[in-house]
């Protein structure tokens, strides 16, 4: 296999899934992909455009691919790099320079002044680059990428705990508070609430709304919403637990706990042996309440444009 001369790059296409998802879970043995989701995490991204990402080519053969995206709807638009794959005999040869060096100009063209890794919400695959990938990070942090923070993903135990709610659901009845799980009638009343307090979370939560059985509980006192926990919106089929919220006037009575025990119930019933809660700040609220424990760490990076 040659490696002399510089590769073509090209928009990646559809027809490249075999070959994406075979490089992909070659080289990401943390995050292994199926093809469903690679195709969520590619084309069914609502802000994918062919002309962020690129595979790279070496005549007829594959040397590597990158996803890149723009969320706009902040201040100033956004880039992110969501995947970034080399094959491994032809690393340490400029290629990933190359690939991240397209998407950079792609970006700028665009206006956008930032660059980010992974964390690209509301369809992400990780909150940013995982702490065992030794050698992507010292990548990034040779191009120019910053560490701005941490994030990390809790993992719970499905297999013993039943999950069970009623107590607490008759507690919480005293109060005037009724839990069910939503159904297609609550989009509106939902996605008011969330747009009043946590506008990035409408779209993963529409997903979970839409699954065949809707993958999302709600919290009522009378007509008022005041609470909500999803799963099944990103990383749809993996287990994924969230997010979930409760408005500010009613912390502090449980319901949270209430959410996030229905939710696991019904992971487990999915088939799962454990949950995985991605991206959390409250470590210790998922400790507390389902024995969570912390499983994967992860650098967010930054770089200007």
């Amino acid at each position: 296999m040659s490696t002399t001369g510089a590769p073509n790059l090209r928009s990646i296409r559809p027809l490249d899934a075999g070959w994406l998802l075979e490089l992909w879970n070659e080289s990401a043995v943390h995050d292994p992909l199926t093809p469903e989701l690679l195709a969520e995490k590619i084309w069914d991204d609502d802000d994918f455009r062919p002309a962020e990402s690129f595979v790279a080519l070496h005549g007829d053969e594959a040397a590597g691919f990158i996803v890149g995206v723009v969320r706009t709807g902040g201040d100033s638009p956004i880039g992110y790099v969501k995947m970034l794959a080399v094959v491994p005999e032809r690393q340490r040869l400029g290629i990933g320079s190359l690939l991240l060096d397209a998407v950079k100009s792609a970006m700028a063209r665009r206006g956008v002044k930032a660059l980010r890794l992974g964390e690209s919400l509301p369809n992400y695959l990780v909150p940013g680059v995982d702490a065992r990938y030794e050698s992507a990070l010292r990548f990034f942090d040779s191009k120019g990428f910053r560490r701005f923070d941490e994030a990390c993903n809790m993992t719970a135990d499905l297999r013993h705990e039943r999950f069970d709610t009623e107590k607490d659901e008759h507690e919480l009845a005293r109060f005037g508070i009724r839990v069910r799980r939503a159904e297609s009638r609550d989009n509106e009343v939902l996605q008011q609430f969330l747009q009043r307090h946590w506008p990035p979370w409408q779209h993963e939560v529409q997903c979970s709304l839409g699954r065949a059985r809707p993958a999302v509980h709600l919290a009522f006192r009378g007509e008022e919403l005041l609470a909500f926990s999803a799963y099944d919106g990103n990383n749809a089929g993996c287990g994924s637990f969230g997010p979930m919220g409760t408005a500010p006037s009613a912390r502090g009575l449980g319901i949270g706990r209430v959410l996030l025990r229905r939710c696991l119930r019904d992971i487990r019933a999915m088939g799962f042996k454990q949950a995985t809660i991605p991206w959390v700040a409250p470590t210790g609220f998922y400790e507390h309440h389902v024995g969570a424990t912390i499983a994967r760490r992860f650098h967010r990076y930054q770089k200007e444009l």
